[in-house]
């Protein structure tokens, strides 16, 4: 099983290892997919996946196509509740344009640190506290290469959570997560 970085959004550290996501089962489910998918390469193609593989998630769902030279993301399709809870449908828009500050907006890291790591990265985020949301989520960003290397996608899967308090992060992170040995 590949590994999945958990970004923590309070401390900006990330910690790399056998990450396996205990309290989001439809997160879980969905890197499980993506995971069986690789058919042994280090991530899969978007042509792995079928609409009728994906429809336990499609609300929820993202797909982001990743320009190069300048790097950017854009939203190729975006899920309804996904486009409920921007309050904005952002297909064919920058990320950046949708996530405003996205150079320090925690929200924005996922993504970009999927690009750069070439692996999933699961997230907290909290843009309840920039005014933005009234609502925390949970992020799972999975690569998608059509060579099999070099990332031409991102599958984001995002769901709403209840709000989590500054003060208990710490104990929510570890309940949240539970590593596994390998």
């Amino acid at each position: 099983m590949a590994a999945i970085r958990f970004l923590d959004v309070k401390t900006n550290i990330i910690e790399v290892g056998g990450e396996q996501l205990s309290g989001y089962p439809e997160l879980c489910a969905l890197f499980r997919l993506w995971d069986g998918a690789r058919n042994g390469r280090s991530m899969p193609a978007r042509r792995d996946f079928t609409p009728e593989s994906l429809r336990p998630w499609l609300g929820n769902l993202a797909l982001i196509d990743v320009c190069h030279n300048p790097v950017r993301l854009q939203y190729r399709l975006a899920g309804i509740h996904i486009v409920e809870n921007l309050k904005c449908d952002p297909t064919g828009k920058n990320f950046n344009d949708v996530v405003p500050d996205s150079g320090d907006n925690p929200s924005a890291r996922g993504p970009y640190q999927c690009l750069t790591f070439g692996e999933p990265v699961f997230e907290i985020v909290f843009p309840h506290r920039k005014g933005r949301f009234s609502f925390d989520f949970a992020r799972l960003s999975l690569p998608l290469a059509a060579d099999g290397q070099a990332i031409n996608m991102i599958l984001v899967g995002e769901y709403v959570i209840p709000r989590v308090d500054e003060r208990t992060w710490g104990a929510f992170k570890a309940a949240s997560v539970v590593k596994v040995l390998n």
